[in-house]
């Protein structure tokens, strides 16, 4: 069993101490770095797995305001980070699951949600597409240089 919760002081040492596949090390945003660098307007959720932090979840909740392609009440998945030893194992997609529903408690207008990947990081685009996100056709220009557009409505 997966749960979502708001990352607690008390669970940052966990956090910190998450590690990522070898292959996910570039694309790979530590806890400590999301949680300074965090706007007021994102949200950091705790995955749990047996009240244990296993990962964490980045959610933007002002992308509809600042994303020139976002659409109107749509969040955005900015970091998904699971802990290489529960990877591969569906912990990822029932964590997904659970957020379709907890976006809901974040903001009840949003209606969809939204992540960008680099256009070349396929792993990715092939989960996203796996828990039911679709990609919109076109790709944009960002901070990774090309970027793969993906939804999944709430």
């Amino acid at each position: 069993m997966i749960a979502i919760k708001p990352a607690k002081l008390k669970d940052f040492a966990s956090l910190m101490q998450l590690e990522v596949l070898a292959e996910q090390k570039a694309a790979h945003l530590p806890f400590e770095q999301a949680y300074h660098n965090r706007s007021k307007y994102e949200v950091i959720l705790a995955l749990y797995a047996e009240q244990h932090p296993i990962g964490y979840l980045v959610l933007d909740k002002a992308f509809s305001h600042s994303a020139t392609f976002a659409r109107r009440h749509e969040l955005a998945l900015k970091y998904m980070v699971l802990d290489k030893r529960y990877q591969r194992q569906g912990w990822g997609r029932k964590a997904m699951q659970k957020l379709f529903v907890y976006a809901n408690a974040i903001d009840a207008n949003s209606d969809s949600l939204c992540v960008t990947l680099p256009a070349a990081d396929e792993a990715s685009q092939k989960f996203f597409a796996a828990v039911g996100f679709s990609e919109e056709a076109k790709l944009f220009y960002g901070k990774n240089g090309k970027e793969r557009i993906m939804r999944h409505r709430l």
